[in-house]
């Protein structure tokens, strides 16, 4: 998915139907891939394949209807029980979870005035954030992302979320990445091509 925004992104700076082209092959292929063995994580599964199909339809590289088109992705979410997920990070866990479903909570009342996950799993989300214990040390983002979704769930207004690439990029882990292809010894070794932490997000964050 990194890559398709790549592509995306220079297919509306070039107008080079080379870039369009490219990046809707490389979608067919991506949804060819949501399976039922697919984790649901933002990484390398249905989380991060939906929040970048919102992220191109929320900002105008495609027209589509997001609720069509991500069902597949929010059957598997749901799928998932979040009270018993203990992960809460973006990459694996309820992080990446959060970051997907206020995207597309946003993006479906935008286009339909309805929340696209039905009522159980809204509850049951927002009980999972209620019930992490106190004790569990939780980043500034993830408290951010909890408060807007606690937020939308009890006053069920517009939500406050921003589809930004900086919001997902980690700067640190892209620092790390430019050490590691500017060392030597790793000239042969193959490098994480994703958004928040490899050559994808490298790229769109100097692209941006």
């Amino acid at each position: 998915m990194g890559i398709i925004l790549i592509f995306a992104h220079y297919f509306k700076i070039t107008n080079n139907p080379l870039f369009e082209n490219t990046a809707d092959e490389l979608m067919e292929e991506l949804l060819k891939e949501i399976h039922d063995e697919l984790p649901i994580g933002f990484a390398s599964g249905s989380a991060g394949i939906g929040w970048g199909m919102e992220y191109l339809i929320q900002n105008g590289f495609v027209e589509a209807d997001s609720l069509d088109i991500c069902e597949e992705v929010d059957k598997r979410i749901m799928e998932k029980d979040p009270r018993r997920i203990t992960d809460y990070s973006i990459e694996n866990g309820l992080g990446g979870i959060l970051h997907y479903v206020l995207a597309h909570i946003k993006g479906v009342i935008a286009q339909h005035s309805k929340a696209p996950f039905d009522e159980t799993y809204l509850k049951d989300l927002y009980q999972a954030l209620k019930n992490i214990p106190s004790d569990i040390e939780l980043s500034e983002k993830f408290r951010e992302l909890s408060a807007k979704y606690s937020d939308f769930y009890i006053n069920r207004k517009d939500i406050d979320y921003s589809l930004s690439l900086s919001y997902i990029i980690d700067d640190q882990e892209i620092e790390n990445l430019l050490k590691s292809i500017s060392s030597a010894s790793s000239a042969f070794r193959p490098h994480p091509l994703g958004l928040r932490n490899g050559l994808s997000g490298y790229l769109l964050k100097n692209l941006l």
